[in-house]
This record gives C-alpha cells, structure tokens and sequence, in this order.
C-alpha cells in the first residue's frame, strides 16, 4: 500500500468511534486480502497463530494468509521455539522493544512443506524444513531463511535453529581457541546455548554466570558449562574469574558491567545480548579503557549477505552449520527443552515468561 494511502487512512480510522474500529478493521483487511489474491493470483490459505493483543495478553487466534509466491514455500508447522529474550520483552513493554499491539511473536519454525512457489530450488512438497516463521500452525517461509532438516535430527531441537545462528555468530566473533578460559553471563536459552558452542570450540573451562541458581542443573549439565557462580557467591568471586572471553547474554546494563568485571585485564567482551535498559550512571568506557579490554557486538543483522571471513560467516553458513552439529552430535540440546506446550497453552507460557522464566530454558511449542 502507498504511504500516502496508509496516511489518509490512517487519519480517518482515528476519526472513527473506537467501538467501531475493530469489525471496520476485521472487515478492511479481509477485503484488502482478497484484492492481494485476485491481483497475484494466489490462494487464501487459513491457519491459528500466536498473537499479543496488548501487554501480557497472548492468544491464538486465526488469521488469513496469501499461498506462497516466487522463492516462497507454505509450511505446516510442526514445532516452534520461544525466543525467551525478545518476545518477553514485547509482551512486558521492555524498553526497545517494539509496542504496537496486535504483536505476532515467534521467528524459529520446524514445519513440512505443503506448498511451494516459483524458483524455491530443489525445496519440495514433503520436505521437513527449519526457518523464520511467527508461532503458527502454517505459514510462509522464504528461500533464503530456510533449510532442509537433515534425516534423524530431533525436530524439537532442529526449531532451535535461529537462536542458533544467533549464538554462533557469536561464538565465532569472539575467536575462541582450544583452551581458552571462558564465561558466560546469563544462564537463558542463549546464554546456555553460548555455553554449549564454546565448548564445542575447544574452551576449557568454561564458567556460567547467572543471577541465582534456579538454572544451574540445566547449565551444569552433561553438556554444559564446567563451573558455575552465582551472585549469591560475592562480586569477588566473579571479578577473580579473570576469563580470556566473556560472551555476555542477558542484555542489561548490569551484566555487561558483570561481564567486563569478569574479564581479564586485555580480555574480550562479547556482547551477544540484546540491549534492554538505557545504563544511566554506569562508567563503561573507564572500566573498558581502564583494563584495556575489548568489547565485540554480536547482532545477528550485522551477518554479512556474501562476504565470509574467519570471523564472519554468511547467514546460510551459520545456519547450515548449526544443522551440522545437531546431525553429528556434537551439540545436544534435548535436555534444554524443559516445556512442550501446547499452541492453545500460550497464554499460560506467556505469563510464565512474564514472572521470569521461572526453571525454563527451552520453551517448544507442538503444532502437529
């Protein structure tokens, strides 16, 4: 639609008595729907998909949604990761979250293609993919965020795949070697997929750092971290640590204090969390400059399109990659996985993540 076209609508919806603004709506968007089918020549397709109607409210509601077009397929999905991070932040109003309502989370879908539209390769009806798609039970994925799930993966882990690719840029930004001392702030779903990637990259040992112990099991796990400290154990504790790499994943002001804290003098910092607070008061350049450390941004839309080095991988590698490890076994998830709920459970997980997460790390939701 044509900015100027939105903009006059846009004046005319706020004219109109909010009590008859959501059937007007309803009744717009269908109709601008079927307008989109006739003039592309693609079907409506109906599916249930997760949304946050407002803050800390989430249903699944159905909703309407154009066949797939050129270098698109349609996808039935089978299971869907929760972003912890992001889509709490959304719900809750966090600052640098997006507030507009209705809010369609999700971003990492396992599903079976029903569908597909001009030059999608050799992506077939039946094949069992991974990519970007909100908590629905059928979507829209594109060609250039999709890959075939190898024969034998687990499905539910095979939905960890963006917040792989994630994590991986990450780990490869902070150069980990065989040997290195490393800690990771923030015992999350990233933050213990941090863990469980450097470890694959060689480090020894490697320390989780969290708020409390509510998540040590799943940190110290078979494939987890070597050590663990939490704040309970004292400041000195953590500043002792004096890690060669710290990979920073929760986000907030205090832990990127924590985490050059825990840094050796001429260390790294890795800040793989996405910011969530504005850090007033907090001196990070002294204390940066002071201990000559340095610090590395890890945001997964700084991935480069086509130019790889040894420190940059492309998107598609990352996510191919990511695949690898879970076909070889050299990355388990499955104990991460602490709650299957159902899609119709949404707004109890919500609320879950709403007080914190509680004991959860990996929050998969079933769709088949």
């Amino acid at each position: 639609m044509p900015v100027w076209l939105a903009n006059i609508l846009g004046s005319v919806y706020t004219r109109i008595p909010p009590r008859m603004r959501p059937p007007l709506k309803r009744a717009f968007l269908w109709t601008m729907l079927r307008f989109q089918s006739v003039t592309s020549r693609r079907p409506v397709r109906q599916g249930k998909r997760v949304e946050f109607l407002d803050f800390e409210i989430a249903h699944l509601e159905p909703y309407e949604f154009l066949g797939p077009g050129a270098q698109e397929v349609l996808v039935d999905a089978v299971a869907s990761c929760v972003s912890p991070g992001t889509e709490r932040a959304v719900l809750m109003g966090l600052p640098g979250a997006r507030r507009r309502f209705p809010y369609v989370p999700g971003y990492s879908v396992v599903g079976r293609v029903r569908e597909t539209g001009k030059n999608v390769g050799d992506i077939a009806v039946g094949d069992l993919v991974a990519g970007r798609m909100p908590h629905s039970s059928a979507g829209i994925m594109k060609t250039n965020s999709l890959f075939k799930v190898p024969t034998g993966i687990d499905i539910d882990q095979a939905s960890f795949l963006e917040l792989g690719i994630i994590t991986l840029q990450g780990i490869r930004k902070a150069g980990i070697r065989p040997g290195d001392r490393v800690a990771v702030v923030g015992q999350g779903l990233i933050g213990q997929l941090a863990v469980r990637l450097a470890r694959a990259a060689g480090a020894d040992p490697i320390v989780a750092i969290a708020a409390s112990r509510r998540r040590m099991g799943s940190a110290l796990g078979p494939h987890g971290a070597h050590e663990f400290l939490s704040l309970a154990d004292g400041r000195a504790a953590i500043t002792r640590l004096e890690a060669d790499i710290v990979i920073e994943a929760v986000g907030s002001a205090k832990a990127i204090t924590l985490a050059m804290e825990a840094a050796k003098p001429g260390g790294k910092v890795v800040l793989l969390g996405s910011s969530r607070d504005l850090g007033r008061g907090l001196d990070w350049w002294n204390l940066a400059q002071r201990r000559e450390l340095t610090l590395i941004g890890a945001h997964i839309g700084a991935l480069p399109a086509t130019d790889v080095s040894a420190g940059r991988w492309t998107y598609k590698d990352e996510g191919v990659l990511f695949m690898k490890l879970l076909a070889t076994g050299r990355l388990d998830l499955r104990d991460l996985i602490t709650w299957r709920p159902r899609p119709d459970e949404c707004n109890n997980v919500f609320e879950v993540l709403a007080e914190g997460g509680r004991e959860h790390v990996g929050i998969v939701f079933q769709w088949a």
